[in-house]
C-alpha cells in the first residue's frame, strides 16, 4: 500500500510540475518570448513554433527519463520517498532550466540580428520611450492591502514560533530516542538520539519556509502594478481583486504547508503517527492553490497598458540572466513580473533579495538533509 501511495504522490507532483513547465511560454506575458523582451520587435511565426516545439519535445523526453530514474532509485537503491522525490524533481528542474537557457539564447540571437538590421528604427523608438508609472489611487489602496497581509502572515509566523516553544517546553521530558522522519503512510521510519539539532531542526526549516512565503506573498502584492488608463476605474477594481487573490493564495498556501511543517515537531514530541489524510491533503491542496495563484497573476498582467512605447525597468534584457534571474541594482523593487511563466521574480540585487535567496537555499538544503535523515 505504501509503495502504491509513494508512486501516486510522486506522479501527482511531477505531472503538475511538468504541466506548468511545458506551458511556460503559454502562461508568460506576451511581451516576452522564452525570457526575451520582444514587445518592440517581430519574430517570424514559424520560427516561434519551431523553438516552442523543440523545447516541449526535450521536456517530454526529460519527463520519461525522470520517471525511469525514480523507479530505479525506488526498486534498486530503496531510497525513501522524500529523498527520491527530491532527487528526481531536482534532476527534472535542472534539465528544465538548461532547456530554457538554450531557447533563450536562440531568441536573443534573433533579437540581436533584428536590432542590427533595423538600427535606425530602434534608435527612434528608444527616444520615444515613456516609462510606465503606477496609478496613484491604486497605490494608496495597495498600502492598505499590504498592511492586511503583513498581519495575516504575521499570524503564520506566530504559529511557527508557538510550535517551537511547545517543543522547547517539552524538551526535557522527551525520550532519548526521537522520531526524525515519517514515511508516506504517516508512520515513523527514521529515528535518532535526542539532541538539540535533531529536535529543533524541523522548527528551523518551518520558520525559514514561512518567512520566505511571507516575503514572497507581501512582495508580490507590493510590486509595481501597471494598469491601462482606458477604463481606468474598472481596471483599478479588477487589479485590487487580483492583488487580493494573489495575497490570499499565498496565505492559504502557507497555512497548508504549515499544517505539516508546524505540526511535525508536535507529532515528534507526542511520538504519534502523522494522519494519512493530512499527508494527502498537503500533497494535493497546493496544486489547486497554485492554479488559482497563476490565474490571478495572468489576469493582473492582462490589465497592463498595450502601448508599445511604454517601458519599465524590468524590460531591460541586460538586467536578466537567461530570462529567469533578475539582477538590477538600480531598481528599488524587491519583486518584478516574471519573464518565464506567470508570477513574480525576486530582484537578486536587492538587499532583502539576497537574504531571501540565502534562506531559500538554506531551506532547500535543509529539506534535502531531512530526507537523508
Amino acid at each position: 500500500m505504501n509503495i502504491f501511495l509513494d508512486y501516486i504522490i510522486f506522479i501527482l507532483i511531477l505531472l503538475f510540475a511538468h504541466m506548468l513547465s511545458i506551458n511556460t511560454q503559454n502562461i508568460s506575458s506576451k511581451q516576452y518570448f522564452y525570457g526575451v523582451y520582444i514587445k518592440q520587435i517581430n519574430i517570424d511565426e514559424n520560427i516561434e513554433k519551431e523553438i516552442d516545439k523543440d523545447f516541449k519535445l526535450k521536456l517530454n523526453i526529460s519527463l520519461l527519463i525522470v520517471i525511469i530514474i525514480y523507479i530505479i532509485f525506488n526498486l534498486i537503491f530503496k531510497l525513501n520517498i522524500g529523498l527520491n522525490i527530491m532527487v528526481s524533481t531536482t534532476i527534472y528542474l535542472a534539465l528544465y532550466y538548461i532547456f530554457l537557457k538554450n531557447e533563450y539564447k536562440k531568441v536573443k540571437n534573433i533579437k540581436n540580428n533584428y536590432l542590427v538590421i533595423n538600427e535606425e528604427n530602434v534608435k527612434t523608438e528608444r527616444k520615444e520611450r515613456k516609462f510606465l508609472k503606477e496609478d496613484n489611487e491604486l497605490r494608496k489602496i495597495k498600502l492598505k492591502i499590504i498592511k492586511k497581509f503583513k498581519i495575516l502572515f504575521g499570524i503564520c509566523i506566530v504559529l511557527s514560533i508557538l510550535s517551537f516553544l511547545y517543543v522547547l517546553v517539552n524538551y526535557n521530558s522527551m525520550p532519548e530516542t526521537i522520531i526524525t522522519h515519517w514515511g508516506s503512510g504517516g508512520r515513523p521510519d527514521g529515528f535518532a538520539k535526542k539532541n538539540i539539532i535533531d529536535v529543533f531542526y524541523t522548527n528551523f526549516i518551518d520558520i525559514c519556509m514561512v518567512i520566505l512565503l511571507a516575503v514572497m506573498g507581501v512582495g508580490s502584492v507590493s510590486s509595481n502594478t501597471y494598469i491601462d488608463n482606458k477604463n481606468l476605474e474598472i481596471n483599478r477594481k479588477k487589479a485590487i481583486k487580483y492583488l487580493n487573490g494573489i495575497g490570499y493564495s499565498f496565505f492559504i498556501m502557507t497555512l497548508t504547508i504549515q499544517s505539516v511543517t508546524t505540526t511535525i515537531p508536535i507529532f515528534m514530541v507526542k511520538e504519534k503517527n502523522i494522519p494519512l489524510q493530512l499527508t494527502l491533503f498537503v500533497c494535493i491542496a497546493p496544486i489547486f492553490i497554485s492554479v488559482a495563484l497563476i490565474y490571478f497573476y495572468i489576469m493582473l498582467g492582462s490589465l497592463k497598458p498595450k502601448d508599445k512605447s511604454l517601458y519599465a525597468a524590468e524590460n531591460d534584457d541586460e538586467k536578466w540572466i537567461y530570462g529567469f534571474i533578475y539582477y538590477n541594482e538600480e531598481d528599488p523593487c524587491l519583486m518584478v513580473e516574471k519573464r518565464l511563466g506567470a508570477g513574480w521574480s525576486m530582484n537578486m540585487a536587492h538587499p532583502l533579495g539576497k537574504v531571501m535567496t540565502f534562506i531559500l537555499l538554506l531551506t532547500l538544503a535543509g529539506t534535502m538533509i531531512i530526507c537523508f535523515i
